[in-house]
């Protein structure tokens, strides 16, 4: 259904890499996805997450320019740390996704102000690619 649809599909709900098959890759690619945004809520994903960009990646679906892919990284969680948050911000796009920032916010939907802070640093798009090419620069 989704590859006779006149506009290219964007899945913005946070995909779970751990699901991921090629079959799925199959119907992303057959559907011409635009974009397509995983979630990376704690360290426990980061292995499927690497295995769904491989995946995506064999299977065509990652354009060259590497933004085709996202991921939803949460940030500010108890028990996080800012250096931990960056890690897995940077493991994302070495994974093949580009990271944004997601801010837990705790049971009554608020936020710490340093957690806000660094937020914003990651959700900046010129903040965001100087951060990335120096990455790419060091270690691709």
């Amino acid at each position: 259904m989704l590859s006779r649809q006149p506009k290219r599909p964007i899945f913005s709900g946070g995909l779970d890499s751990r699901l991921l098959t090629e079959w799925h890759v199959d119907l992303l690619r057959e559907s011409k996805v635009e974009r397509a945004y995983f979630a990376y809520d704690d360290e426990n994903d980061l292995e499927p997450l690497i295995h769904a960009g491989r995946l995506l990646r064999n299977g065509g679906i990652q354009d060259s320019s590497g933004h085709k892919l996202k991921s939803y990284v949460l940030i500010g969680y108890p028990g996080d740390s800012m250096p931990k948050a960056e890690k897995r911000l940077y493991d994302a796009w070495r994974a093949g996704f580009y990271p944004y920032a997601m801010l837990y916010h705790d049971e009554k939907g608020e936020t710490d102000e340093d957690w806000q802070r660094f937020q914003r640093t990651w959700l900046r798009p010129q903040i965001v690619y100087h951060k990335l090419k120096e990455v790419s620069d060091r270690y691709f």
